[in-house]
């Protein structure tokens, strides 16, 4: 069941320059907390670099008609030398969907630990789609991800065409035999990029992608005014959510990814209830935070 898009699908991407409102609306935050005091002067302009990257770019080509999509990133510089100028880091990339009733909900959270870059001081960043740079694409990977988990939560796999971006990114790092883009998925679930993003384009996972749009549009965008019947909705989904995990028999990066994003909303959303039947649907679906759970729904 679609909603009201706010434009028709992507068909086209390109590398311009903004012109009016721009599809983000970032946050950025740069920990120096492992580096010397003398790494941390060569980094110190990198959040206000990031910042304008972000506001000043367009990722999709044309003019984003309506709320700009909440994005977090936390970069962790892990260590570096001067003399190279070549750092390394961790990116925590989080994202939201607006939802109908002015409130966010989130759909991305990923703490990406492989990341290799050369930065100086004032860095000039700029989007280009055929060619690799080790700070910006990383970013752009993830910011394809989130432009195609919101396109979903708006019409059933709407995100595709953001999501082969992303992908067309990994290889193009692992054309350049950057960390963390090998085109090689070892095993299922595996926690790397290219699985993600394989899985997201994968047909079997296209009933699972539809049930993250039935989850907002039927659950958390009436939950500002009708809980119950949100409620109602979203245990409906976490129960085909069940279906789908155990036809599914192997390890999934996507389901990790959306319970990493979902976990306190469903605590909110659920917290108090006593729900035995959603609770055992959550162990099952997301098994590492079982206690956290428990101790929302049971009211501890």
């Amino acid at each position: 069941m679609p909603k009201l898009h706010r434009f028709a699908v992507v068909l086209s991407f390109v590398a311009a320059a903004a012109i009016g409102a721009q599809e983000f609306e970032p946050r950025v935050v740069v920990d120096v907390s492992m580096l010397s005091p003398e790494l941390r002067q060569d980094v110190s302009t990198m959040q206000s670099d990031a910042l304008t990257y972000l506001r000043q770019q367009s990722y999709t080509g044309k003019q984003w008609d309506g709320p700009r999509i909440p994005i977090e990133l936390t970069i962790y510089v892990t260590g570096g030398n001067l003399a190279t100028r070549r750092y390394t880091g961790r990116l925590l990339y989080a994202s939201s969907i607006n939802l109908d009733s002015g409130r966010t909900s989130p759909i991305l959270r990923v703490l990406d630990q492989q990341w290799t870059f050369p930065y100086t001081l004032n860095q000039q960043l700029t989007f280009q789609s055929l060619r690799f740079d080790p700070f910006s694409t990383l970013i752009d990977f993830y910011n394809f991800l989130a432009l195609g988990f919101d396109a979903d939560s708006y019409e059933y796999l709407a995100g595709t065409p953001y999501f082969q971006r992303a992908q067309e990114l990994c290889l193009l790092g692992a054309s350049n035999n950057a960390p963390g883009y090998s085109q090689v998925v070892q095993e299922p679930g595996e926690l790397t990029r290219i699985s993600l993003v394989t899985e997201l384009l994968n047909p079997r996972f296209e009933a699972f992608r539809k049930l993250i749009f039935d989850y907002h549009y039927d659950g958390m965008n009436r939950y500002a005014w009708s809980p119950d019947s949100a409620r109602a909705a979203i245990e409906q989904v976490l129960l085909r959510m069940v279906t789908f995990k155990r036809e599914l028999t192997q390890s999934s990066y996507l389901l990790r990814v959306f319970f990493d994003a979902k976990i306190n909303e469903l605590c909110e959303v659920f917290r108090g209830t006593r729900n035995k039947r959603v609770l055992d649907m959550l162990r099952l679906l997301d098994p590492s935070n079982a206690s956290v759970y428990e101790a929302a729904i049971e009211g501890r």
